[in-house]
């Protein structure tokens, strides 16, 4: 077959120049409609999918049908360069073949950009959430082992974070302050969960310091404190310091790059726990060849304590994804992670991966439709935790990027 390559070459033209005359669905704004002096943004997701190992357990080994959905809005009100917003969701879980699994969350949430003056300017986040963990879950947990009981562990969640600036935003040098605060309780399963009720503070100071147009230094300082808040546990109770300095450079609207390198110091109230130190950094890099394709890489190294325990889980995390638009409606993201965990208190290494891939469609502006595939998988040296996991999702959302906007618990599916 003969191909006429002038031809082929001026159709190509025309379909990308087609994809930037139309603009993207990602660069519209959220579907409001007006109350009064606010505005108010409707949240609706749901989702039909299949899952062959609900409960990350090889041994334990239970398939289901899972039917979800998001429900809520966000209400929002802006003066000037200030914003305010308070948004409600709740998300609906069936387990057609675990019904004693199904159970419904529910969060609310507020948050403020509030500018004081060009050089003062503070955000504050503050949520709370009455929700649950899937039985099996561990890893996301912090725990040294996944459980297994009648019913999942359902908890509250108070939390509250703010961002503290000082200096012009053109200005060479900025300082900083972060704040976060979690306020975990459990409601049911006692005789396991009382000892994972705690309170957990981040501190981090940080200062700002703009070297070139497009690169900046900078230098921080996080601490962490958790508090157990049963008796015989608080001798867990833990203070991780890590002593960061990187910077972010941005070379074009195209290459975006950010580093962090530093050292790392934990230790526990008990004396008789070790102290632990150790060389920590993230880093993360987005590069956009084309205005429709976008490509995200992230390392990381740290170390978190598990829950009423001494023990140590060094982490190495990687991850990469490609998000690009096929034409102004169809978008597809692809993914794959990699978590390489050392138990260092107990001695097992644990080796996480996982991989997906969502094809979506967007048939209005308020409306999408798509489909998503999951890999999950875990090799432990403990092989009575090792699992592989598959999950294949067709969902529809309304709305969808109020769904990204919104700080809720639940990641967007769109």
């Amino acid at each position: 077959m003969c191909i006429n390559h002038r031809k082929f070459a001026w159709g190509l033209l025309v379909f990308c120049s087609s994809i930037e005359a139309e603009e993207l669905d990602i660069r519209k704004d959220p579907v409001i409609f007006p109350a009064g002096p606010f505005e108010f943004a409707p949240i609706f997701e749901a989702a039909e999918s299949y899952n062959d190992n609900i409960f990350l357990r090889d041994n334990f080994k239970k398939d289901s049908l899972l039917t979800q959905f998001h429900a809520g809005g966000q209400l929002a009100l802006e003066r000037q360069l200030n914003r305010y917003a308070l948004t409600y969701t709740l998300q609906s879980s069936q387990y057609h073949n675990s019904p004693q699994d199904d159970y419904i969350d529910h969060f609310v949430g507020g948050t403020s950009h509030i500018e004081f003056t060009s050089r003062n300017r503070l955000d504050v986040n503050m949520g709370y959430l009455d929700s649950h963990y899937q039985r099996g879950a561990f890893l996301g947990r912090d725990l040294l082992t996944p459980t297994v009981r009648a019913e999942p562990d359902q908890y509250h969640l108070h939390s509250a974070d703010a961002i503290y600036r000082y200096g012009r935003a053109e200005a060479k040098g900025n300082l900083e302050l972060k704040f976060n605060v979690q306020d975990y309780t459990f409601q049911n399963n006692r005789e396991a969960t009382a000892r994972q009720d705690r309170t957990q503070f981040v501190v981090t100071p940080g200062f700002y310091f703009r070297v070139a147009p497009k690169t900046t230094l900078h230098t921080q300082v996080e601490n962490q404190f958790i508090k157990h808040r049963q008796a015989d546990v608080s001798g867990f109770d833990s203070l991780k310091q890590r002593f960061l300095l990187g910077g972010t450079w941005r070379y074009s609207a195209k290459t975006q790059v950010g580093a962090r390198i530093g050292y790392l110091r934990q230790e526990f109230d008990n004396p008789k726990s070790k102290e632990y130190d150790d060389a920590t950094w993230d880093f993360s890099a987005s590069w956009a060849p084309l205005t429709y394709s976008r490509l995200n890489l992230s390392i990381a190294r740290d170390v978190n304590p598990s829950i009423a325990s001494d023990n140590l889980r060094a982490s190495d995390r990687y991850r990469l994804d490609w998000a690009h638009y096929w034409t102004p409606r169809v978008t597809t993201q692809l993914f794959g992670a990699r978590e390489n965990a050392v138990n260092l208190g107990i001695e097992r290494q644990d080796d996480y991966t996982s991989f997906g891939v969502d094809l979506n469609y967007g048939i209005r502006r308020w409306l999408g439709i798509g489909i998503n595939y999951t890999y999950r998988s875990l090799k432990s040296e403990d092989t009575r935790l090792d699992f592989n996991q598959n999950a294949v999702m067709l969902y529809i959302t309304a709305n969808p990027r109020i769904s990204d906007d919104a700080k809720t618990p639940w990641s967007s599916w769109y």
